[in-house]
């Protein structure tokens, strides 16, 4: 499984500055003849990586881990672009978590989305499923019943219904 981003994202972060014209900051070809796509359309990687927060977010970073060892693993054809969605959907998700008092009501609309676009990427035999241990006893194997659980549980908190940690 696939847990250590961290390394290549400071890699790809390399790559991306190397290859920046350093008078103007404009991404140049390798004889810096002519401007190639630039950094935000080929972005540093197409990669779920929300990277670290302030808060301690256990069940997050264990979903983004599940959801990117997804989008890896052999059968998933997921697209760039329905990564990046997924990434920045994730992204939100973590802001809306990761503050006092934590932003439940949109941590629920958004886990909703997270989990409605993973289960049609499933649906659709483009996202493989893999099966993970439970991190708890009776807890989720996958990547898509995770999402849906941790929905249920922001949107409970949203409601009033649950107290407890906000990841």
């Amino acid at each position: 499984m696939k847990r250590n981003r961290l390394t290549g994202f400071a890699g790809a972060l390399s790559l991306a500055f190397a290859a920046c014209d350093s008078s103007t900051g404009a991404p140049t070809s390798p004889t810096g003849a002519t401007p190639i796509a630039s950094f935000a359309q080929i972005g540093a990687s197409c990669a779920v990586d929300v990277g670290p927060t302030e808060y301690p977010l256990p069940a997050f970073h264990e979903l983004e881990g599940w959801l990117e060892d997804a989008i890896d693993a052999t059968g998933s054809s997921v697209s760039c672009g329905e990564v990046r969605s997924l990434d920045a959907k994730m992204e939100a998700l973590a802001k809306a978590l990761d503050r006092t008092p934590p932003n439940f009501d949109a941590a629920c609309g958004l886990s909703g989305a997270i989990a409605n676009e993973v289960a049609a990427l499933a649906e659709n035999d483009r996202l493989t499923l893999p099966t993970f241990p439970p991190p708890f006893p009776g807890g989720p194997t996958n990547v898509l019943t995770a999402a849906r659980e941790l929905n249920a549980r922001w949107c409970a908190a949203a409601r009033g219904e649950l107290e407890g940690p906000r990841s």
